[in-house]
């Protein structure tokens, strides 16, 4: 007899791969199937995304490296699981489906399925909900070769920190003593970002706050500081993105307050830039976006997922 199992195998970054956990359960549980996943271990720039899976407590997902006769491809890496990309594929099934409700369960379940383990809660700064978080990203998303949709050429991201900085300033000027939470995969471009947060606030003569973090991993766990840090981001009262766009901060996001300061649209790429794939679900600049038609044009760029389910499991 036919079981109901079905596989994707997550790969890319830690953002990547949560997403299309997130768009996969949401599509198992519209059509009656069991999500397995299985994480790959692949190399990058910015390291080897192997995450240890003691870090999670993830609910109603399987972790396993088995094959399942159902499957499930996101060929680019959480852009085909986008909420439109997925409403349209559920919609095929169920067309009493509406875009608003498939962009809600991203928020909804995203919460419910993904939690951080007591390793990682008891590293948790207190009043970390009262900091706003900011998430800086270099290494491989700056370059005079890349794709504008989701990478950033030198000039867009000389824009994105002035404006990131900016925006900085003006929370320290108008707060008392503002707390911030600065994540990064580059250290030295950490450390460059808090003196040039720092100097802000002592040429001002104002009080500030950025929290520290104990990044002890004595137990050696995979990845611990980027799963530690996307957790603590995701506590944050607010996300400002030092990049065009992460899908890293967007779980983060999702997993807290839906709020996310994004600043592409000071680019020349903005009309064309990925974070709108998101907006539906998250709120990106105070605002959230329902149009079909602009989510259809934004997501047309991307390939669709590729599965063989193709009915409703009963």
């Amino acid at each position: 007899m036919e079981n109901n199992n079905a596989s994707i195998v997550l790969y890319n970054g830690l953002g990547d791969k949560l997403l299309d956990l997130i768009g996969f359960y949401i599509l198992c549980k519209y059509l009656n199937y069991k999500p397995n996943v299985t994480f790959l271990i692949d190399k990058h720039p910015w390291g080897v995304s192997n995450y240890d899976m003691r870090l999670f407590k993830f609910s109603e997902i399987t972790i396993t490296n088995e094959k399942h006769n159902f499957y499930v491809i996101s060929h680019n890496a959480s852009s085909s699981m986008c909420p439109y990309k997925l409403y349209v594929f559920i919609k095929s099934f169920l067309n009493e489906i509406t875009f608003e409700q498939i962009s809600n369960d991203f928020v909804e379940y995203s919460k419910k399925i993904i939690q951080p383990s007591e390793i990682i809660l008891q590293k948790i700064p207190n009043n970390i909900e009262k900091a706003y978080g900011i998430h800086l990203r270099k290494t491989d998303k700056v370059s005079e070769y890349c794709d504008i949709r989701h990478e950033n050429l030198t000039n867009e991201f000389i824009i994105i920190i002035d404006k990131l900085l900016e925006d900085v300033k003006n929370i320290i000027m108008d707060e008392e003593e503002p707390i911030f939470f600065i994540a990064s995969e580059d250290n030295n471009w950490k450390l460059e970002i808090i003196n040039r947060i720092n100097n802000i606030s002592n040429n001002n003569n104002k009080q500030i706050k950025i929290l520290t973090v104990d990044y002890d991993n004595k137990d050696n766990y995979d990845n611990y500081i980027s799963v530690l840090d996307m957790f603590c981001l995701s506590k944050c009262k607010e996300i400002l993105q030092g990049v065009k766009y992460s899908t890293f901060s967007i779980v983060a996001s999702l997993l807290g307050n839906n709020k996310l300061r994004n600043y592409s649209k000071y680019t020349n790429s903005y009309d064309v830039c990925l974070i709108h794939t998101w907006n539906s679900a998250v709120e990106v600049n105070n605002i959230k976006n329902f149009d079909i038609e602009f989510h259809k044009q934004i997501a047309n760029t991307c390939r669709n997922l590729e599965t063989n389910i193709n009915k409703i499991f009963t």
